[in-house]
């Protein structure tokens, strides 16, 4: 850095020079043309020189100073090597640059405009003051599974933050043009969305792992544990969706819906998932799920959405009442009658 900045008072200096230099020869031309005395011109002269005399001398020490500047073979950065770590401020710096690279203010996302025509008419009674937080708007140039990777990073800050910032869910939307067509089209994207958030959740597990588990032996059943996400196991009643070792209740939208269907999206042209932590029901202090509903005199909060859907006349079926495993319920059946598509396993 030394010779560049040198090699800036050097040009500074040359400039200063020429300029006066230059005034030095117009005022010659000026005196000719205005007929001055010689004794006039000489005295004009001398003055001028006592400005750029400093110059010249300030020229002189800066080119006997440093002449490694013209020397093209001169690295002014060689073996100007760090400490080999980084200190704690540093390396809080340098972590805050990349979160803001990667982040985005899900509190501020489009789609959570989009969705409110949603979480005003929905029955239930936590919709319409629920806080949420969302993905970014889609692109189409990118695939599904990329534009969920754009997310990925504020759904994992979500799972970390929600219970301080009294969040109730994260929103992902999906275009209705490319996703919502049917729910054999919808079911696959869904599949496709959870398939690439847990891919990155037990990548990140099995990253912390080879970080810290010293023993070999455990941490190979650990890896093999932590093994790819397989979907055929999603019909199993004892799993659930889990990301950050935070479990999920999802529910699910699509313009596909009629109105008569508790997932109606009152005429919202895209699609949504709402991530819904399990943990959120019980910081709400909702009451255990049951087979039982108090149709002709709600007791629960539980029996009042129930029933309030019903008298929308979007009464859906409870899933502890049918004993059904918990993705049977994130893309629920067009018409209750239809037999269940089994929209998690690939094609």
């Amino acid at each position: 850095m030394k010779a560049v900045v040198t090699m800036y008072q050097v040009l500074q200096a040359h400039i200063t020079i020429s300029l006066q230099v230059c005034l030095i020869i117009l005022l010659l031309l000026t005196s000719v043309s205005i007929k001055m005395t010689s004794t006039t011109i000489f005295l004009i002269i001398c003055f001028l020189l006592t400005l750029l005399l400093p110059k010249l001398q300030k020229l002189r020490a800066l080119l006997c100073q440093d002449q490694t500047m013209f020397d093209l073979n001169y690295n002014p950065f060689k073996g100007h090597t760090g400490p080999g770590y980084l200190t704690a401020e540093k390396d809080a710096e340098i972590a805050k640059t990349i979160a803001n690279f990667v982040l985005y203010d899900a509190s501020k996302v489009a789609c959570l405009k989009r969705f409110k025509v949603v979480k005003t008419n929905s029955e239930c009674i936590f919709a319409k003051r629920s806080k949420l937080w969302g993905s970014q708007d889609y692109i189409p140039e990118c695939s599904l599974e990329e534009n969920i990777r754009r997310m990925i990073p504020n759904f994992y800050k979500f799972t970390m933050a929600f219970q301080d910032l009294s969040l109730d869910a994260f929103l992902v939307e999906l275009p209705g043009q490319l996703y919502g067509t049917s729910i054999k089209v919808f079911g696959n994207a869904v599949r496709r969305v959870l398939l690439t958030l847990r891919q990155a959740d037990l990548q990140r597990q099995r990253q912390i792992l080879l970080k810290t588990q010293s023993n070999k032996d455990l941490l190979k059943v650990q890896i093999d544990y932590l093994s790819d996400e397989d979907p055929k196991k999603w019909n199993r009643k004892s799993w659930v969706f889990e990301f950050n070792k935070i479990t999920f209740f999802i529910t699910s939208f699509a313009p596909f819906y009629p109105e008569t269907n508790s997932r109606f999206s009152f005429g919202c042209e895209n699609c949504y998932l709402l991530f819904q932590p399990e943990i959120a029901f019980a910081i709400r202090d909702l009451p255990y799920d049951t087979a039982e509903t108090y149709w002709n005199h709600p007791v629960t909060v539980r029996d009042k959405i129930r029933v309030a859907f019903r008298d929308a006349g979007r009464e859906y079926e409870v899933p502890m009442k049918l004993n059904e495993p918990m993705v049977y319920e994130i893309v629920k059946k067009v018409d209750p009658h239809e037999d269940q598509l089994y929209w998690w396993l690939p094609e």
